[in-house]
C-alpha cells in the first residue's frame, strides 16, 4: 500500500471523513439545539454539521488529488521525452522499443511531444539529459510519487507570507510578543468596555477576526514552522475564549446556552489541533490563555457558577487531549490554574450559601483530574517502567481536600466522612485498576492504595477521641513498615513495629476511662479504632511475609506476631461491640462473627502463598466454640441470644475449611475433628434436655445426655462409614479418638443416671425393663456394642492396652448396676418400697429381693460360663453367689422373723444347688477361651 503525506500527516490509508462528520454535527446540533431549545434546532444542526464536514473534506482531498496528479504529470512528461530520445538513437532500437513505439499514444504524450518541440530552458534540457538514465527503470517498475515540488502560490499566499515575514524572526521572540500582545489585547478590551470607545459589537468581533486570524495563519505554517504555527494557533484560541466569555458575562450579547456550546467548541477545536499536530505547545497555550481570561475581563461580580463552569469546559478539554497524548506539563497546567483559582476565589468570595454549588465543582474538578492520571498511565507503553506524576497524583488530593476542608469545616463531623469518602474513592479505583492487570498501572495502583490508607486513616482523628487516635498511629506505624521494606530501611521498620505496639497500649490505656455511651454502632471510636489496629497489623504481617528474605535475622517470625496481633485486635473490636449493642444476641452473633472471620482470613489466603490466615481460620472456630460454651453456661441453654443461628453458621465454618485445607499439612487435625463431634454431641443433648425440661418433668429431660453420646456412637461404628466425607475419609478418627470419649461418657451417664434417677416417666405407666430410662439404657448398651465389635483387634488394641477380660469386668460391673437400680425402681413404683439410700438399706422387701436377684444373676453367669467352659466368668458368678450368701447371713438374718426374708434364703439356696448340678467349674484347659 502506498503512503500518502497529507498536510503533514503520515496515514497507512485513505483519509476518512467519518470522524470529521460526527463531530461537526454533534457540535452543530448541540449549538443550534440550545441555542433554538427545540428538536428542529437540534436536527437542523445536525445537518448543517454534515454538510459542512463533507465539504471541507472533499475540498481538501480535491486539493490533494489535482497535487499528486500535478506531480504524476510532471513525472510521466520527463518519461516519456527520454523514451522518444531513446528511440531515435543511432544504435536502433530492439524488440522492446519496437513494441513501444507502436503502442497506442496517450492524449499526455501530445502534449509531452508539443512542449519537447519547443524551445526549452538549460535546465529543463539538463533534467532531461538526466532522467535518460532512468527510462528502462521506469518502464520496468511501477510508477512511484515523486518528492513534493514547490507550489506556484498566489498573491494572496504571497502577500500573507510577506505579512508573517517579521513574525518568523525567532521563536523565543515570538513566542514573549504573542504573550504581550495577547495581554494588550485583553486589557484594550477591558478598556473599550469602560469607555466605550466602539460599539460593543464592534469590538467583540474584532476580536474574534483576530483570533480567526492567528489561527488561520498558524494552520497555513503548520507544515513549514511547526512550532510557531502551534504558538499562533494557541493564541487564537485563547483568544476565542476571551472573546465569547466576554461577550456574555459582560454584556449579555451572546445566550448562555450557546456561548457554553461555543466554549465546548473551541476547547475540543483546540484539543483536535493539539492531538492532530502532536503540538504540545498549542496545547498548554490554549489552555493557559483560556484560564486566564476570565481573570482578565473579571467584573468582580463574584459569579462562581459562570466562572466554574467555563473551567469545566477548559478541563474538559485538557481531559480529551490527554486521550490521546500523554502531556503531563499539560495536565498539571490545568491542575495548577484550576486550583489556584478555586483557591483565590475561596480567600476572596466566598459564602457560607455557596457551598453546594462550590463543593459540587471541587468535587467534579478533583474527579477529571484524576480520571487524567488514570490515562496517562493508559498512554505508557507496557514495555517501559512508565511514571506517575507526582505533582498531580499526590498534588491533587491534598489541594483537594484542603480546598474541601474550608468549606465544611463548620459541618460536625464532614471532615471525618469527606476523608473516609477519598480513601476508599481511592482504595476502591487501585483495586480496579489492579483487576486491570495492565503493566502501566502498577505504580499508579501502589500510589492509590497509599493514598486510600492514609485519608481513611485520616478520618478517625477528624471525627473520634483519643483511643482512635492512638488506631492512627498504629496506620502510620504499618505505613512506615510498609515503606521501610520497600525500600530496605531497618530503622523505618523498628520503628513502625514500636508505633503499632504504643498504638495498642494507648488504646488499652484510654479504654478503662472510657464511659461515655455510644450511640451508633461499629461507626464510634472504640470499635473502629480497635478495627483499625487489626488491620494495620495484619497488613504489617502480609507485607513482612511478602518480603521475608529481606528480613534480619531478629525479625524472624515478625509476621506472625504482627498477622496474630491484628487478628486479636480485629475480634475484640467486634466481640466488644456486639456485647454492648447486641446484649439479647450476644451468644449468636459472636459466633456469626467468628465464622465470618475464619472465612475473611481464609480468603486472604486463598492462593495459598500466605499460610498463615488460613491457617488462623482453621483453628479459630475450635476457639470461639470452646469460648461460646463457656459463655453458655452460664445462661439457660445454648441456643439462647441467637444460637441457633450461631452455632449453624460456626460448625459450617469449622468443617468448611477443614475440608478447605484437606490437602494442607495441618497439625492437630484429628483434634479439629474430634472436638467438632464432642463439642457438636453435647450441645444437642444441652439444647435437647433443656428443652424436655421446659415442657415436662420426670426423667425425660436426663435421656438426652445418654442417648445422644449413644446415637453418636453407633453412627461411627457403622462398618461402612458415611458421609465420605469426614467420616469415611477420617475413619480412624472418628472411630477411635472421636468415639473412645463419647463410649465413656456414655458409661459415665448410665452410672450416674441409675444411681441418682428414680426413673418417673410422668405421663406414662411405669413398666419394668420398658420404661424410658431402661430403654434407654439398653440402646446405649447396644451402641457400645455395636462400635466395640466394628473395630478390628488392632483397633481394640490402640484403645485398650488392658486385658481384654478386664474390659469386659467394667461393662458387667456397669450392667449389674443398672439391673440393681431397675429393680429397685420396679419395686418403688410397682408396691410402693422406699428408693433413697436409707430406705433401701432398711427396706425388708428391696433387699429380700435384692439377694432373690444377685442369685438369679450369680446362678444365671456360673451356667452359660459352664457350657461355654469360661473359666473366668464363672468365678465371677461364684464369688456373686458367695457374696448373697455373706449378705443372707449379715443382713438379711436380722429379720429373720420376716417373710421375705424366708424367701430370700430358700429362693438363694435353691439357686445354689440347681447351679452346683447345672454349671460346674470348668477345666483349667479350657482357658484360654475366656471371652475378650
Amino acid at each position: 500500500m502506498r503512503h500518502h503525506n497529507f498536510n503533514g500527516l503520515d496515514m497507512d490509508k485513505e483519509p476518512s471523513s467519518k470522524g470529521m462528520t460526527v463531530g461537526l454535527s454533534a457540535l452543530c446540533a448541540l449549538v443550534l439545539g440550545l441555542w433554538r431549545e427545540s428538536f428542529e434546532g437540534f436536527a437542523a444542526g445536525a445537518i448543517l454539521g454534515a454538510l459542512f464536514a463533507q465539504i471541507s473534506y472533499l475540498r481538501k482531498r480535491t486539493r490533494d488529488l489535482s497535487e499528486e496528479v500535478r506531480q504524476l504529470r510532471t513525472s510521466g512528461l520527463e518519461s516519456r521525452e527520454s523514451a522518444v530520445e531513446t528511440r531515435e538513437s543511432p544504435s536502433g532500437a530492439g524488440p522492446g522499443e519496437a513494441d513501444e513505439s507502436s503502442r497506442p499514444i496517450r492524449p499526455t504524450a501530445a502534449s509531452a511531444q508539443a512542449a519537447a518541440a519547443q524551445p526549452r530552458p538549460a535546465s529543463e534540457g539538463a533534467a532531461a539529459a538526466s532522467s535518460q538514465s532512468q527510462v528502462s527503470s521506469l518502464d520496468q517498475q511501477p510508477l512511484t510519487r515523486a518528492p513534493r515540488q514547490p507550489i506556484a502560490r498566489s498573491a494572496l499566499d504571497r502577500a500573507m507570507a510577506a505579512g508573517v515575514a517579521w513574525l518568523k524572526g525567532g521563536n523565543p521572540l515570538a513566542r514573549a510578543g504573542l504573550a504581550v500582545l495577547f495581554v494588550g489585547a485583553a486589557f484594550l478590551a477591558q478598556y473599550a468596555a469602560e469607555h466605550s470607545v466602539f460599539p460593543i459589537e464592534l469590538r467583540f468581533l474584532a476580536l474574534a477576526l483576530g483570533a480567526f486570524a492567528l489561527l488561520f495563519i498558524g494552520w497555513r505554517l503548520r507544515s513549514s514552522r511547526a512550532v510557531y504555527a502551534q504558538l499562533l494557533q494557541g493564541g487564537g484560541v485563547a483568544g476565542l475564549y476571551l472573546t465569547i466569555f466576554a461577550a456574555t458575562k459582560l454584556y449579555d450579547l451572546l445566550p448562555a446556552a450557546l456561548a457554553f456550546a461555543l466554549m465546548i467548541l473551541i476547547a475540543l477545536a483546540a484539543a483536535v489541533l493539539a492531538v492532530a499536530q502532536n503540538a504540545l505547545a498549542l496545547a498548554v497555550i490554549g489552555t493557559a490563555g483560556g484560564f486566564v481570561a476570565p481573570i482578565l475581563v473579571s467584573t468582580g461580580s463574584g459569579n462562581h457558577v459562570a466562572l466554574f463552569s467555563y473551567y469545566t469546559i477548559l478541563n474538559v478539554g485538557v481531559f480529551a487531549v490527554a486521550w490521546f497524548r500523554t502531556w503531563r506539563v499539560l495536565n498539571v497546567l490545568g491542575f495548577v490554574f484550576t486550583f489556584t483559582i478555586t483557591g483565590l476565589w475561596r480567600a476572596g468570595g466566598y459564602e457560607r450559601a455557596e457551598l453546594f454549588s462550590a463543593d459540587f465543582f471541587l468535587i467534579l474538578f478533583f474527579v477529571m483530574y484524576v480520571a487524567v492520571s488514570v490515562l496517562n498511565s493508559v498512554r505508557q507503553p507496557p514495555d517501559l517502567k512508565g511514571y506517575v506524576s507526582g505533582s498531580l497524583v499526590f498534588g491533587l488530593p491534598v489541594a483537594a481536600f484542603t480546598l474541601h476542608a474550608t468549606l465544611v469545616a463548620h459541618i460536625r463531623y464532614a471532615l471525618a466522612w469527606s476523608a473516609l469518602t477519598l480513601g476508599l474513592f481511592y482504595l476502591t479505583l487501585g483495586w480496579t485498576l489492579l483487576r486491570v492487570r495492565r503493566a502501566s498501572f502498577r505504580l499508579l495502583v501502589e500510589a492509590f492504595a497509599a493514598l486510600g490508607v492514609v485519608f481513611a486513616s485520616l478520618a478517625v482523628p477528624l471525627a473520634f477521641d483519643t483511643r482512635t487516635t492512638a488506631a492512627m498511629w498504629a496506620v502510620e506505624g504499618a505505613g512506615l513498615l510498609w515503606l521501610g521494606v520497600r525500600q530496605e530501611r531497618r530503622l523505618a521498620r523498628v520503628f513502625g513495629a514500636l508505633l503499632q505496639a504504643g498504638a495498642g497500649l494507648g488504646y488499652l490505656a484510654d479504654l478503662p476511662g472510657s464511659r461515655t455511651q455510644i450511640a451508633v454502632a461499629v461507626l464510634n471510636a472504640a470499635c473502629l479504632g480497635a478495627l483499625m489496629l487489626g488491620v494495620s497489623g495484619v497488613f504489617s504481617g502480609y507485607w513482612l511475609f511478602r518480603h521475608r528474605e529481606r528480613q534480619a535475622a531478629y525479625e524472624i517470625g515478625a509476621q506472625r506476631i504482627f498477622t496474630l496481633w491484628g487478628v486479636a485486635w480485629w475480634l475484640f473490636a467486634g466481640l466488644r461491640e456486639i456485647a454492648h449493642f447486641l446484649p439479647e444476641r450476644q451468644l449468636g452473633a459472636s459466633l456469626m462473627f467468628s465464622a465470618a472471620t475464619a472465612m475473611l482470613l481464609a480468603g486472604l489466603a486463598a492462593n495459598r502463598t500466605w499460610a498463615l490466615p488460613r491457617m488462623i481460620a482453621v483453628y479459630l472456630p475450635a476457639v470461639a466454640i470452646g469460648a461460646a460454651l463457656l459463655h453458655a453456661s452460664a445462661g439457660s441453654h445454648p441456643l439462647a441470644q441467637w444460637g441457633s443461628l450461631g452455632w449453624v453458621a460456626i460448625f459450617a465454618a469449622h468443617f468448611s475449611l477443614l475440608r478447605l485445607t484437606e490437602s494442607d499439612a495441618l497439625a492437630g487435625r484429628a483434634w479439629l475433628h474430634a472436638g467438632a463431634a464432642w463439642s457438636l454431641a453435647l450441645l444437642i443433648a444441652w439444647e435437647s434436655s433443656w428443652r424436655i425440661a421446659k415442657g415436662t418433668a420426670g426423667v425425660w429431660a436426663s435421656l438426652p445426655w445418654g442417648l445422644t453420646p449413644a446415637l453418636m456412637l453407633a453412627w461411627f461404628g457403622r462398618r461402612t462409614p458415611a458421609p465420605r466425607w469426614p467420616l469415611a475419609q477420617h475413619a480412624s478418627t472418628y472411630r477411635l479418638l472421636t468415639a473412645a470419649p463419647l463410649a465413656v461418657a456414655t458409661a459415665l451417664w448410665i452410672a450416674i443416671v441409675n444411681l441418682s434417677s428414680r426413673g418417673e416417666a410422668t405421663w406414662l405407666p411405669y413398666l419394668p425393663l420398658l420404661n424410658p430410662l431402661d430403654v434407654t439404657v439398653a440402646l446405649c448398651f447396644a451402641a457400645g456394642a455395636l462400635w466395640w465389635t466394628s473395630l478390628v483387634t488392632q483397633e481394640r488394641a490402640t484403645l485398650w492396652r488392658l486385658d481384654p477380660r478386664t474390659l469386659a469386668a467394667v461393662a458387667a460391673a456397669l450392667a449389674f448396676v443398672w439391673l440393681n437400680a431397675a429393680l429397685i425402681r420396679s419395686l418403688h413404683h410397682l408396691w410402693g418400697a422406699p428408693i433413697t439410700w436409707y430406705g433401701v438399706a432398711h427396706s425388708t422387701l428391696v433387699q429380700s429381693a435384692v439377694s432373690i436377684f444377685w442369685g438369679v444373676l450369680g446362678f444365671t453367669a456360673m451356667t452359660i460360663a459352664a457350657r461355654q467352659r469360661w473359666r473366668y466368668v464363672w468365678y465371677v458368678g461364684a464369688g456373686l453367689m458367695a457374696v448373697v450368701v455373706a449378705k443372707l447371713f449379715l443382713v438379711d438374718l436380722s429379720n429373720v422373723g420376716a417373710i421375705a426374708r424366708i424367701a430370700s434364703f430358700l429362693s438363694v439356696g435353691a439357686l445354689l444347688l440347681i447351679t452346683g448340678y447345672l454349671a460346674p467349674l470348668p477345666p483349667r484347659r479350657e482357658l484360654e477361651h475366656s471371652p475378650a
